[in-house]
């Protein structure tokens, strides 16, 4: 915000209803040295700069007891617009909510604003150097973006980023359930799956410009050890070799036999070695299709690598602008959210050229009960019956939405569609009585876009006697301490991005939800099973052994399934390359917009 900008405001609400634009106000430099919080010279400074800029007129009195007068220029309410546009323009979208919330801008203004916005978000093919034109993606956020650090990854949105800016040894092709060639073009182990070489590609460069090398990977790798988020993936690693320049071998304390699909997942994302230095986060750099070109709190701007080795993405730059969550129900039909064209397009209900993506995604809506605290939820009757009277399909009717599915387990499968709720009211009655629950509080904590489903939740209980508290956080806040110990349910989201890997995830990983409050016992057992999966060569012994796991925490309602979910996208005819991917986010590299003119 420009000095004049900021004087002008101040004088605007100092003045309030004297600040009529095009009048005369009485006023003298004592007032305005006060409004300005300034000495009487800097005040007179100031008024020479508004004056000079057209924003007010200053008529000085002459002579003793003789007042000076004021004349505002600029309407308050539009005033506040325009500069909160030219902010926005600059990439300064926290900035410019600021200045309309501090200036006390009219609701009705914010609107005005937030609908202005809307309009620049979307593809658009806009200036660059020279004659150039630069096809950008612009889009807002209501979440910030909480790291771009692989050992601290938790949630989907930050993933998905991972994923534009840096590359795995493999990649996991969702569709086929197969590895692919990645940094490293292959791969073998010894008969035991106890050790795996890798061979890395030649030629595959930072951002920054140095060559991708073998002890890239062996930094990448050492520096998930500890206690981070990402700490399991090498739970079992033994040592890590460089095998001269591209070559990579991991010794591992047991087998592992699907140790490349922990490669693939985004918690082992190489970064270059030069990441030990904190300055390097501030644009963190990869090998990925894009580049960090600026990062803060108001945006974060990505350009394509040239260089990429994958080839150079369509899209020549990408905006992220973090917007106030509050903001979010203005733009629940705006036009960016279909990835639109930059022009002004027909309403996507009455045009039946658009393309339609539509996908269940790969996860469900769950709660999982803390087995951690003292309460009702100790019972095994107690969370039998909740799973019993929750009635999933009216849920589905009453919220509709994204909502498909009840859901009986992590992922849906062929039969979801077709299986029948576990549904009982009156066992689930029984079951409450027998558990001895007598109106004591639960508290359930959730947070991001859960609250519909919460309260939901909520009076569905009252009507079966359960007393629900309500605790909502926020994707930064639910893993700060006492969060987690003090629900006696999360209610939250999954999503696999990489089969077995995020499943075993979600029983290994530090600060996961299902870990945290699974009893210490059961956990051990998990464990066990978990290194027999490892170790078994057949894909259907695996998925037997995790199963397994699934089916315990259902039977013994540990876990509370809730619902599968869709997605679904419109999309415009001249914006190619669009698909969605495991997380469920659209890949930026394969987008590109077909000119028509």
């Amino acid at each position: 915000m420009s000095l004049s900008t900021e004087k002008y405001l101040m004088l605007l609400n100092h003045f309030g209803n004297r600040a009529i634009v095009g009048e005369e106000a009485e006023a003298t430099i004592e007032e305005m040295s006060g409004a300005l919080y300034c000495t009487s010279r800097n005040a007179k400074i100031v008024i020479r700069r508004l004056v000079e800029e057209r924003l007010i007129q200053w008529r000085s009195g002459r002579g003793r007891g003789n007042v000076s007068r004021i004349v505002f220029l600029a309407e308050k309410e539009p005033f506040l617009v325009e500069r909160a546009q030219e902010m926005a323009r600059k990439g300064e979208y926290k900035q410019a909510f600021e200045l309309l919330h501090e200036f006390g801008a009219e609701s009705t203004t914010v609107d005005r604003f937030i609908m202005w916005l809307n309009d620049q978000f979307g593809y658009q093919s806009e200036p660059a150097q020279g004659d150039e034109m630069a096809d950008t993606l612009r889009f807002p956020m209501f979440e910030p973006i909480l790291t771009l650090d692989p050992k601290q990854v938790y949630f989907s949105v930050d993933a998905h980023m991972m994923r534009q800016l840096y590359d795995r040894l493999v990649e996991y092709d969702a569709s086929t359930g197969m590895l692919t060639p990645g940094l490293a073009h292959y791969w073998e182990s010894n008969p035991e799956a106890t050790e795996w070489t890798f061979y890395l590609r030649k030629g595959v460069r930072f951002h920054h410009g140095r060559e991708l090398q073998a002890e890239d990977v062996r930094f990448t790798f050492e520096r998930l050890r500890g206690n981070q988020p990402s700490s399991w993936l090498v739970r079992t690693v033994k040592d890590v070799i460089c095998v001269g320049s591209r070559g990579v071998r991991v010794r591992l304390n047991q087998p592992n036999v699907i140790f490349p699909r922990f490669a693939s997942s985004n918690g082992m994302s190489i970064l270059p070695r030069e990441a030990e230095d904190e300055a390097f986060w501030s644009k963190p750099s990869g090998t990925g299709p894009f580049r960090v070109t600026s990062l803060t709190n108001d945006h974060c701007e990505l350009a394509a690598h040239r260089e990429y080795y994958r080839g150079r993405a369509h899209l020549d730059r990408v905006v992220i602008a973090f917007m106030p969550k509050e903001t979010a129900k203005h733009s629940e039909n705006a036009e960016w959210r279909q990835l639109l064209h930059g022009k002004k397009l027909y309403d996507r209900r009455q045009n039946d050229s658009w393309d339609k993506i539509e996908a269940l995604c790969r996860g469900s809506m769950l709660m999982m009960w803390n087995s951690s605290k003292d309460g009702p939820q100790q019972s095994m009757d107690f969370r039998r019956a909740f799973g019993l009277f929750l009635n999933r399909k009216q849920m589905i009717r009453d919220l509709g939405e994204d909502r498909i599915y009840p859901a009986r387990g992590f992922r849906p499968t062929l039969q979801t569609p077709y299986l029948n709720e576990e549904m009982d009211e009156r066992e689930a009655r029984r079951l409450l009585l027998k558990s001895g629950y007598n109106g004591e509080e639960i508290v359930i904590s959730t947070y991001g876009s859960n609250s519909s489903d919460a309260h939901w939740i909520e009076r569905r209980c009252a009507d079966f006697g359960v007393n629900i508290k309500l605790h909502f956080t926020t994707h930064a806040s639910v893993r700060k301490e006492g969060v987690l110990p003090s629900a006696d349910a999360m209610l939250f989201c999954l999503v696999f991005a990489v089969e077995d890997v995020c499943e075993i995830e979600n029983y290994e990983q530090n600060g996961n939800f299902l870990k945290e409050h699974l009893h210490p016992d059961i956990g051990e057992w998990v464990k066990r099973q978990i290194d027999k999966t490892l170790a078994a060569p057949d894909p259907a012994v695996r998925r037997q052994l995790l199963d397994a796991i699934e089916d315990r925490l259902r039977e013994e309602a540990h876990v509370t399934f809730v619902l599968h979910k869709k997605l679904n996208m419109y999309i415009h005819p001249t914006v190619k390359g669009v698909g969605l991917n495991s997380l469920g986010w659209i890949d930026f590299k394969d987008i590109w917009l077909e000119k028509c003119d």
